[in-house]
């Protein structure tokens, strides 16, 4: 296998534009694959039992591929007669990914795809976004440097921002039914260096002010501009309403189970801690109880003892009392009055 410049493994399940295209195409339908490259999304579409023709103008390049499709074919697609070899064969799927931004001018080819397409078939294409951040940040630098890959490939030869490929399409006969964009932070972009140059207020003021300028790439789906086209659309956007109401519902009634059985949680919880409480408080009040009733038996017992003390001291008292009486009416207290009463006047 060669080396090839655009070749890399992705996941067929991540965010990059190729992934994403790959996804837009069913399994089993038929493709033409314009700019097959090294074969990055041929390599999906055949796993997923797609019958793909594929198109490329470099012979070892277009080698790498053929494994992978039904059909190849070596040709220029500038060459406004490249498309002879197929005839009147018709694709479900024609993909230009990463393709139109190399050609000197793309609407030949994009008025030429409507014929390759059956009744509801569709045009997929990836595009590199031009206002992306990090070309912003390069042209306020005063530069515009080509790399070997990305958005500033040394071999692209047109450069699109949104409303640039919306016309191109409008213009070729197409209308977009889906749009894509796949979003790369600045940062992380192979022109960071001249974003990261950048004040931090001038970053700012960019991110606010530039509508694509996380846009790395745009991946499109359109319909040819014909009655059968705009049915196609229509029908298309009417499944993925159907497909997004689907999944709103099925996320609602996931967040709705979800809180069900929160609520529930709670509410057992909530019985668990109620419960725990008056076992607590139970215990507390019974605990309390049990001091206070020995606090009473004990207070009890001193409120017996004194009473016990005050009848002793009251028959004590009674007792002294009749010594007294008896004393005052014996014989010698009479005999001492007299004593008694001169002590009295001595005394006073």
């Amino acid at each position: 296998m060669i080396k090839h410049r655009y070749a890399h493994e992705i996941d067929p399940n991540g965010g990059s534009a190729a992934a994403v295209l790959a996804r837009m195409v069913e399994p089993g339908q038929r493709v033409l694959e314009l700019g097959t490259g090294p074969g990055t999304v041929t390599r999906i579409l055949h796993d997923k039992g797609c019958k793909v023709t594929g198109v490329e103008m470099d012979s070892d390049t277009l080698a790498t591929c053929a494994p992978f499709c039904e059909r190849t074919l070596l040709a220029n697609l500038e060459d406004p007669l490249w498309w002879e070899p197929l005839g009147n064969e018709k694709f479900d799927v024609v993909i230009c990914a990463d393709v139109l931004e190399h050609l000197r001018d793309p609407r030949p080819l994009l008025e030429k795809l409507p014929s390759f397409l059956n009744d509801g078939g569709c045009a997929l294409m990836s595009l590199p976004n031009a206002s992306h951040l990090t070309i912003v940040a390069s042209l306020l630098g005063g530069r515009f440097p080509y790399q070997k890959n990305g958005l500033l490939d040394n071999t692209h030869l047109k450069f699109y921002g949104r409303e640039d490929l919306d016309a191109l399409l409008r213009e070729c006969g197409f209308l977009w039914q889906r749009w894509h964009t796949v979003q790369v932070d600045p940062a992380q972009a192979e022109l960071k260096q001249y974003w990261n140059n950048l004040e931090e207020s001038d970053r700012e003021f960019l991110k606010a002010r530039c509508a694509d300028g996380m846009v790395y790439q745009h991946v499109v789906r359109a319909f040819p501009a014909s009655t059968m086209g705009h049915l196609n659309k229509l029908q298309k956007d009417l499944m993925e309403l159907e497909e997004s109401h689907r999944a709103e519902v099925s996320r609602m009634k996931e967040e709705f189970e979800t809180a069900k059985q929160s609520w529930i949680s709670e509410q057992i919880n909530l019985t668990d801690r109620l419960n725990l409480a008056a076992q607590e408080r139970e215990v507390s009040f019974n605990t309390q109880l049990k001091a206070l009733l020995e606090i009473e038996k004990n207070t009890q017992k001193n409120l017996d003892w004194t009473v016990e003390q005050l009848s002793n001291h009251k028959l004590s008292m009674q007792e002294q009392l009749a010594e007294i009486q008896a004393l005052k009416t014996s014989t010698s207290w009479r005999l001492t009055e007299p004593l008694r009463a001169l002590l009295r006047k001595i005394s006073g």
